[in-house]
């Protein structure tokens, strides 16, 4: 695979699995990762083809559950990321293309070390 994309971004996830935080500050923290997003993908004006992999990985001072927590912190970005990708922009349908696969792990970052990396790869068909 050949990778498009490689990037970091200082945005901070929490998954909200468990959450009580409000939903006023859920939605302006929904709002600030897709504007980093699309700031990023804005700046580098790349036409990423499909088919592609995406692995997304937190950086964090503290680790979160691999099966659940990890990918609901990351929904948000995987949203703004599958806009751009796809052209698509009616909620809940971008994400579900076929022709993005989706990898998330996490890593260990320093005391208040947050964000994100964004690699995005071509899957070359044979």
């Amino acid at each position: 695979m050949k990778t498009i994309v490689s990037l970091i971004l200082p945005i901070k996830t929490v998954s909200e699995s468990n959450s009580t935080i409000h939903w006023t500050k859920k939605s302006k923290l929904h709002k600030v990762q897709k504007g980093w997003i699309k700031a990023a993908f804005n700046e580098y004006k790349l036409k990423i083809p499909m088919p592609c992999h995406v692995i997304l990985t937190r950086i964090a001072p503290r680790a979160l559950d691999v099966g659940d927590n990890l990918p609901n912190s990351l929904k948000y970005i995987r949203d703004a990321i599958s806009e751009l990708i796809t052209g698509e922009t009616r909620a809940g349908r971008a994400d579900g293309d076929e022709r993005i696969t989706w990898e998330y792990s996490q890593k260990k970052g320093a005391i208040r070390e947050y964000g994100v990396k964004i690699e995005i790869k071509e899957i070359i068909c044979l």
